[in-house]
């Protein structure tokens, strides 16, 4: 018999919000309380708050508590991919994933990165700026460039992993790609990864690449190899 992976803190919390009936600028419970209605501890609880808060779900009012800031990340379809086999890898999972790779991905890069390596990222950006009104197109560029920028990190494993989930990050981008934030932000953002990555600035480099992380939520990398 197939078994089936428990549900995370964080779909279930998911859940609780839909369950209740929670709508933006509705006051979600205190941490105390949702630990202890989904029998998990506060630390859980805490980390599941944090990836709905990077995903514009959720924010916090300092001494106030936390509100429902947007339902669309975990509205409908836009919330899951389907996997071979019908099980389902959520979005958020995924940007987790990127979360953990791609901003040191960047500061390898800053270290490691061949002159054609940074040619090759700043002709992305180049293409990337050309397609501002065309989001199909720009999404090939936006991948292409995260794409270098994993390349240029020098390590194969990395690699490795990006090809592995290259068919999920592409339909990942046909659900999101409508509900990119303003494309200008998307190349400034990608612009200044670049600049750090071509000055050999290891720190600015992951540090840049996390804020274009955090900044873009659902926004996840795009787009097909070519």
């Amino acid at each position: 018999m197939e078994s089936r992976k428990a549900p995370s803190v964080l779909d279930r919390l998911k859940k609780l919000i839909h369950a209740q009936g929670l709508q933006p600028g509705m006051k979600l419970a205190a941490e105390r309380d949702l630990a202890t209605k989904l029998s998990v501890g506060r630390p859980a609880i805490r980390e599941a708050i944090k990836s709905l808060t990077s995903l514009d779900v959720l924010e916090s009012h300092r001494g106030d508590g936390t509100y429902i800031k947007s339902l669309r990340a975990i509205s409908g379809d836009s919330s899951s991919l389907t996997l071979p086999g019908n099980s389902q890898l959520d979005l958020i999972e995924l940007l987790e994933l990127r979360r953990i790779i791609e901003p040191r991905a960047a500061a390898l890069a800053a270290a490691r990165a061949t002159p054609r390596q940074i040619r090759r990222m700043a002709s992305e950006l180049r293409a990337q700026e050309r397609q501002v009104g065309d989001l199909n197109a720009f999404a090939v560029h936006d991948y292409q460039f995260h794409h270098e920028v994993l390349s240029a990190a020098g390590n194969r494993l990395i690699e490795q992993i990006e090809e592995m989930f290259s068919p999920l990050l592409r339909k990942s981008r046909s659900i999101t790609i409508q509900t990119t934030p303003s494309i200008d932000v998307v190349c400034e953002q990608h612009r200044t990864i670049f600049n750090a990555i071509r000055l050999g600035e290891s720190q600015l480099a992951e540090r840049a690449m996390f804020d274009h992380l955090q900044g873009m939520g659902v926004d996840l990398i795009s787009g097909k190899r070519r």
